[in-house]
């Protein structure tokens, strides 16, 4: 998906993104804070930190004293002393859910006591400009308040908020390391100047698979050190249990830093198991590829750490397999294809009718249920996602324009790609909403927050709920939200 010049240790990409999840990328510099000094007389903290943070709870607004439009959520592990500095990562999600990650994440912050910042403002179809004002202002606001280790500065986003997370560190600097979450980097074309380390996380169906596998070659040829997880799942934040790879992979990559000692091996320990069990399923089912990389990072990330020297071994054997090569070719050219197949639906979305995408979905179904091989039905089954995203997509547009026939055929078509998706029932009711039918609406809200649906922020500001927002059924549907 990434179209590149690459040259050795540099990265010169352009990366063709479809327009919801791009991000216009412009020059920046980041305001830099160094952490607090101490008064030599006293040993108190010379920066007067806010005290009165509570920890070990998710606090869901802190609002930012230079711009209190900005806000952000926010957890302290229960371990936090503003004595002493905490790493920090800051999330970015693509419809500024701050809590979100954070209530997900919460017991490995305390766990390995990071401090948890997630912007309640940072969204997707937000100039680049815009958001990293409110970078900056979220930046500023948190090291005044927080004692963060400003040497260990992590960022980490969801789809549009993954590009973003990436933006900071790519144009900003300052930032140790990145985990980006189903989506990989913005549309860049000029050289990478600033050092970080990246780990993705995205799942086997995320229709942006493709993308995070190419990027992760591109890192990999430009001398970044770099991990990539792939699970079971679809386009999402990381389960928990996921993300905990990916914080084991930040302590170890901070020790290899020298951030922190080597002295205690524990961690190291835990994350080769990690990364080996990963690559032992891999070999399970003869995914060469995947195993590969599962192997290159333990043998690039803990050299030095633990001892490695049968991995060493085995990642240079399957290295030089000529199977392993064969594989790895074969995996170039199905990624050019599946991205084709990606743009050809897209351009064939608004030209077809209803029947032919119907017929359309019911054929991938059948081409994943028969596909010979794990790769093939895995591509056929993100594609069908990809339509989902396709959907999604014209939906909101018709839906902004008025254009209320279109958008009842896109939604049914929606439905069909991705019937468990809350925002299917969600974007109905808003179509209803428009239609003149409030019931009808309040019927498909219920069913979205049954579904799952969380976004309060969302809800609350939609323009077509204005005329039932005081309506005592839109407040039941508020107090469900919040409990989701």
């Amino acid at each position: 998906m990434f179209p590149s010049s690459i040259t050795q240790n540099r990265v010169f990409v352009t990366i063709l993104l479809l327009a919801a999840f791009c991000i216009a990328c412009n020059s920046g510099n980041g305001s830099e804070r160094s952490a607090a000094k101490t008064d030599q007389a006293t040993n108190a903290p010379a920066h007067p930190y806010d005290t009165t943070l509570a920890k070990g709870k998710v606090i869901d607004s802190v609002l930012c004293i230079t711009q209190p439009t900005n806000s952000y959520a926010l957890y302290l592990p229960v371990g936090y002393t503003h004595k002493k500095s905490f790493p920090c990562i800051y999330f970015f999600d693509a419809h500024a859910r701050g809590s979100l990650p954070l209530k997900t994440y919460k017991e490995l912050a305390d766990k390995y006591g990071f401090v948890l910042v997630g912007s309640n403002v940072s969204k997707n179809g937000i100039p680049w400009s815009v958001t990293n004002d409110i970078v900056k202002v979220l930046f500023n606001d948190t090291r005044d308040k927080i004692n963060i280790d400003t040497n260990r500065v992590y960022t980490s986003g969801f789809s549009g908020g993954s590009r973003v997370a990436s933006s900071i560190a790519i144009f900003n600097g300052g930032i140790a390391g990145v985990i980006g979450c189903a989506a990989g980097f913005p549309g860049i074309d000029r050289t990478i100047q600033n050092q970080f380390d990246y780990i993705g996380l995205v799942g086997e169906y995320d229709f942006n698979l493709m993308e995070m596998e190419h990027l992760d070659g591109v890192l990999e040829q430009n001398g970044f050190r770099h991990q990539l997880i792939v699970s079971e799942g679809v386009h999402g934040w990381a389960p928990a249990n996921e993300f905990h790879t990916a914080l084991l992979w930040l302590q170890v990559d901070a020790m290899k830093r020298n951030l922190i000692p080597k002295t205690d091996t524990t961690l190291a320990l835990a994350l080769r198991a990690d990364l080996e069990k990963r690559a032992k399923a891999a070999k399970t089912v003869n995914d060469l590829t995947r195993e590969h990389q599962l192997l290159a990072g333990i043998v690039t990330l803990l050299d030095g750490v633990v001892d490695i020297t049968a991995f060493k071994k085995q990642f240079t054997a399957l290295d030089t397999c000529t199977a392993y090569k064969n594989e790895n070719a074969s995996f170039s050219k199905q990624q050019r294809i599946e991205t084709n197949l990606q743009h050809e639906l897209a351009q064939q979305y608004t030209t077809q009718d209803e029947k032919w995408w119907i017929n359309k979905v019911n054929e991938l179904n059948t081409l994943a249920t028969n596909a010979k091989t794990p790769r093939e039905a895995g591509m056929n089954k993100r594609l069908i996602n990809y339509l989902g995203l396709v959907s999604y997509l014209n939906i909101t547009h018709a839906l902004k324009i008025g254009d209320l026939a279109n958008a009842e055929i896109y939604l049914r078509l929606f439905k069909l790609t991705d019937p468990k998706n809350p925002d299917v029932p969600y974007l109905s009711a808003i179509f209803f909403a428009k239609k003149g039918l409030p019931q009808k609406a309040f019927e498909s809200l219920h069913e979205s927050v049954d579904m799952g649906y969380n976004d309060l922020n969302q809800l609350v500001n939609e323009p077509a709920f204005a005329e039932m927002a005081k309506d005592p059924e839109f407040i039941k549907i508020i107090e469900k939200t919040k409990s989701n």
